[in-house]
This record gives structure tokens, sequence and C-alpha cells, in this order.
């Protein structure tokens, strides 16, 4: 029994009935959300689980559809647009840190405010006037007032 409690002692551990138990530092396990294929330009599995401090998973990496999380995580995101003094349209989500990761990652695109009515068009084309016409006097009406305040900016500018 002596020698059994220099090897405990040693060992930094206690005796438990006959089951000896070794200290050791606490496993700190953060819980964690990734896509399944981070190359993959279209992601079709996320995967959840917990890794330690090192980013190693431990234990059982739980896959989720793509399409199921992405309209749970959007559902709760609000977006707006931006328009860039160029005439450059991209979305905006509410979240500034998510604005700014997604903006760092490229995931902002962004469209010129041109291309953006040639396509408006582009999909109006194949309606009946009864439905369309009007769309296409709001739309136009309302881009002869922002070219009005860009004239107006312009020439303020300028003075």
């Amino acid at each position: 029994m002596r020698v059994l409690t220099r090897l405990l002692r040693c060992v930094d551990a206690k005796p438990f009935g006959e089951i000896v138990m070794a200290k050791h530092a606490p496993i700190v396990l953060t819980p964690f959300f990734q896509p399944r294929d981070e190359g993959a330009a279209e992601q079709r599995i996320y995967v959840a689980g917990f890794a330690d401090e090192a980013g190693e998973a431990w234990g059982t990496l739980i896959p989720l559809d793509a399409e199921i999380v992405e309209h749970a995580v959007l559902g709760q995101q609000t977006f707006t647009v931006w328009c860039n003094s160029d005439g450059r349209i991209q979305p905006q989500p509410s979240s500034d840190s998510l604005f700014e990761e997604l903006l760092e990652k490229g995931q902002l695109k962004e469209t010129p405010l041109d291309e953006l009515v040639a396509e408006a068009i582009e999909q109006g084309k194949n309606e009946s006037n009864e439905d369309i016409l009007d769309m296409f006097e709001t739309l136009h009406e309302r881009l002869v007032r922002a070219e009005g305040m860009i004239a107006d900016e312009i020439a303020r500018r300028r003075r």
C-alpha cells in the first residue's frame, strides 16, 4: 500500500475505491458551427459540434441541411441596400459586425444601378402592358428625380 500511496502522490492522483483517478487539467469545449466543405462554392451541408482550444472537434458532428440553416439564419436578419456615390448598389445587413465580415469575404456583391435597371426591363419584357406599364412609369419617374438630385449636387460642388 505504501508503494501505491507514493505512486499516487507522484501522479497527483487520489484513490477512489479500487479505481485510481488522476487529476487532469479541464478541457474547455466551445460550440462551433461551420460549412462542412469550407472551399466549396455552394454549401449543401453545415456541421455543428464542439471543439477544444486547439480547434479540434470532439464528439459527434451534427450535419445540418444548408437550406434549412440559411433560412433560419437569414430569416432573422434584416437587409437594406446601399447606393455608393458612383451608382453601385449592394446589400447591407443591419448588423455592423456581419456587414464588415461579409464585406471582407467579398460576399456583398455590388451591382451598378444601370445594370439593375436593364435587368428590370428584361424581366418585364414578357409582361402585358396592363401589368408592367405603371411599374415602368414609376421607375422612370424615380430615375428622373434621382438624376435631378445628382445634377443639383454636382452643380453645388462646382460652385
